[in-house]
């Protein structure tokens, strides 16, 4: 019989070698990245974690030196942007089947081959332009197959600019032991932190930067896996209301990287510190959060690259919460009669 949410461990505990296979697989990365020849402005499309994905795509596009903007699916394909001539479109989708991703690539099909699509091996979407990433996860909490997507995206603007290509080689190169290393180093003492999420009260996932994408995701992550309450925030917009509705029986987890985030990022860890909200740091500048309870250093990388190895952390904090709350990540609540009928009334 199946343990609850082994699918979701098996998946997380595989990255390490995903990533090692997915940077010596270069020559579609090659390929697809000459189809944005002549690109100026770069549209980054996906929904959920693959939108998280856009995000930080968004910003290893600019650090290449494109005009690179994330956008959700569905706003790309039912509120385009008017297209000019120089535009292009990369779109994330885990299984190459969602409705309003595949709506983004129709929206596109003016712009010639300038358009890539990143999707796992499976996926419907084959041939030109398209980058696949790792085997279709069997639980609907996506996790190899987002930093699979990053990994990709990494390739993509690195093999787009040769400067940056120089300037990330090493890290690049280094990647893969460094997901190793996060996802053995942090396992147990997250496991530890799962003990302290309290299933009546929030957790607030906070960052700035590349980091906005790692929040959203430890948030959705969280809630997918355990189905209790958790939100991602920006972290300046949680200055400007939420801040307010968070109190000291909840917990945070901020995300913490060297950047121009970092100082905003000490301003909300201060601010939570007065109400008194504990919480917990991660990435490789979590030790600048004094007032952090407990706190995971991620390897430095250059702040782009950093999501992917900040992710892993929050990725385990969902799995070992739901395996504390009893139930079975992997099940998407399928299991449960309701839900099940939810999902019925709607195609994704």
């Amino acid at each position: 019989m199946k343990e609850p949410g082994a699918f979701l461990r098996a998946a997380i505990e595989n990255q390490g070698e995903q990533a090692a296979r997915l940077l010596a697989d270069t020559e579609p990365v090659a390929a697809a990245a000459n189809r944005l020849q002549g690109v100026r402005r770069l549209f980054i499309a996906g929904t959920g974690t693959s939108y998280h994905g856009a995000m930080v795509g968004e910003h290893l596009f600019r650090a290449a030196g494109y005009e690179a903007w994330a956008v959700p699916a569905f706003e790309f394909s039912q509120y385009p942007p008017a297209l000019r001539p120089g535009d292009g479109l990369i779109v994330l989708s885990h299984r190459g089947t969602k409705r309003f991703s595949m709506g983004a690539l129709q929206h596109v099909s003016g712009l010639a081959d300038r358009w890539i699509a990143i999707t796992g091996q499976g996926s419907p979407l084959t041939g030109a332009g398209v980058v696949q990433t790792v085997p279709q996860e069997r639980s609907s909490v996506h996790t190899v197959s987002h930093v699979g997507a990053l990994v990709r995206l990494a390739q993509l603007a690195t093999h787009a600019s040769p400067d940056l290509h120089s300037a990330w080689a090493e890290a690049m190169e280094g990647l893969p032991a460094r997901v190793q290393s996060v996802l053995e180093d942090s396992r147990d003492p997250i496991a530890a932190q799962a003990e302290q999420i309290r299933f009546d009260r929030g957790t607030f996932f906070i960052g700035g930067g590349p980091a906005t994408a790692t929040a959203l995701e430890g948030a959705l992550k969280l809630r997918e896996a355990s189905f209790v309450f958790a939100e991602g925030h920006e972290v300046e917009a949680v200055l400007h209301g939420p801040l307010i509705s968070i109190d000291a029986a909840d917990r945070a987890v901020m995300i913490a990287e060297p950047g121009p985030s970092l100082a905003r990022t000490q301003d909300v860890a201060a601010g939570l510190s007065a109400i008194g909200v504990p919480f917990a740091a991660v990435g490789s500048a979590a030790a600048a959060l004094d007032a952090a309870g407990w706190t995971f250093a991620t390897p430095p990388l250059p702040e782009p690259l950093a999501p992917i190895l900040n992710v892993i952390p929050l990725q385990w904090l969902a799995y070992f919460v739901s395996r504390r709350r009893g139930v079975d990540a992997d099940l998407f609540r399928a299991d449960n009669p309701s839900y099940a009928a939810a999902h019925a009334r709607y195609e994704l």
